[in-house]
């Protein structure tokens, strides 16, 4: 049985799970990537559903438990509220936790990655156009990259990068066909 724990965290992935519970999948600050079940947070009474949408940056408790772990409390800190009025920005990122979930790590511990993602989703809240939402994408993607020790493409600046990554994960992205 593993320990409980408190932490920050940016939500990557939501899944409703059974009747009323979700399965929620975090990059937290001090543990990695993280997988929990939040029990009854389908519920209409539930204190944990507006806490639990995409791209939440929360503060949360974890119950003690195997894997995945339950999530007992939750409170967002901040909510993005300009990414998720706007498609394209949800692409965007949609398309950058995607490569996340399925290049991490579970329970690695990478405060880098954690403050870059927060960072992004910062800088992609404040931009203004969609030539500065591909650059910051293109940035982070860069980033990625060489923080996870694979090589970056021959010509980096030209070389389309989920093409990339597509071929890194031999899986095709689902985020860029959101329109």
């Amino acid at each position: 049985m593993r320990a409980s724990f408190s932490d920050t965290g940016i939500i990557v992935r939501s899944v409703d799970s059974g009747e009323a519970d979700k399965f929620v999948s975090i990059i937290t600050q001090n543990h990695g990537l993280q997988d929990f079940i939040a029990r009854g947070a389908r519920r209409l009474t539930s204190k944990k559903a507006p806490h639990l949408d995409l791209f939440n940056l929360v503060k949360f408790q974890s119950g003690r438990g195997e894997h995945p772990h339950f999530l007992d409390q939750v409170e967002s800190t901040s909510y993005f509220p300009e990414i998720k009025k706007d498609f394209a920005k949800v692409g965007l990122c949609l398309t950058i936790v995607e490569i996340l979930t399925n290049t991490l790590p579970i329970e690695v511990e990478d405060r880098e990655i954690f403050l870059s993602l927060k960072s992004f989703l910062e800088a992609v809240e404040k931009s203004d156009s969609p030539k500065e939402n591909n650059r910051l994408g293109r940035k982070f993607g860069l980033f990625l990259l060489r923080h996870l020790g694979y090589p970056l493409p021959k010509l980096p600046q030209s070389a389309k990068l989920t093409t990339y990554f597509e071929s890194i994960m031999s899986k095709k992205l689902i985020g860029p066909l959101i329109k």
